[in-house]
């Protein structure tokens, strides 16, 4: 395994992938790297707490669902300064963070629309 590597190929895949973190399912961080030149949003402590637990607790959550409904692709969480993306590879968990305005065009078009109807009728 070259963790390394990984996240040296990792990173030319998009300019606006801005983090790769690697966690076995044992909680261990075998790897968190910041694109060079890119500012972390978080604390690094704020970022190993996150990577090391909420990553593999949210996929393996996801997954119960796979006997019904399929293997799992990703899963997607999009906040308002970043896009995360997981991934489950074998015993391991991949984490990637992407500038928020990395295109999700199925997702923000609901989210968008969700918002506008809420508005509307879900306000007091």
């Amino acid at each position: 395994m070259n963790v390394e590597k990984f996240a040296e190929e990792t990173f030319k895949i998009d300019p606006k992938l801005r983090y790769v973190g690697i966690v076995d399912n044992q909680y261990n961080i075998l790897l968190s790297e910041m694109r060079e030149g890119v500012q972390s949003v978080t604390t690094e402590d704020q970022e190993r707490r996150f990577v090391q637990i909420v990553p593999p607790i949210i996929v393996d959550a996801v997954e119960k669902l796979e006997p019904i409904l399929g293997k799992v692709e990703s899963i997607r969480v999009r906040y308002e300064k970043m896009v995360l993306v997981f991934f489950r590879m074998e015993n391991l968990v991949v984490i990637l963070s992407f500038d928020p305005d990395v295109p999700t065009p199925f997702g923000t078009s609901i989210s968008n629309a969700i918002g506008e109807v809420g508005a509307r009728y879900l306000t007091e």
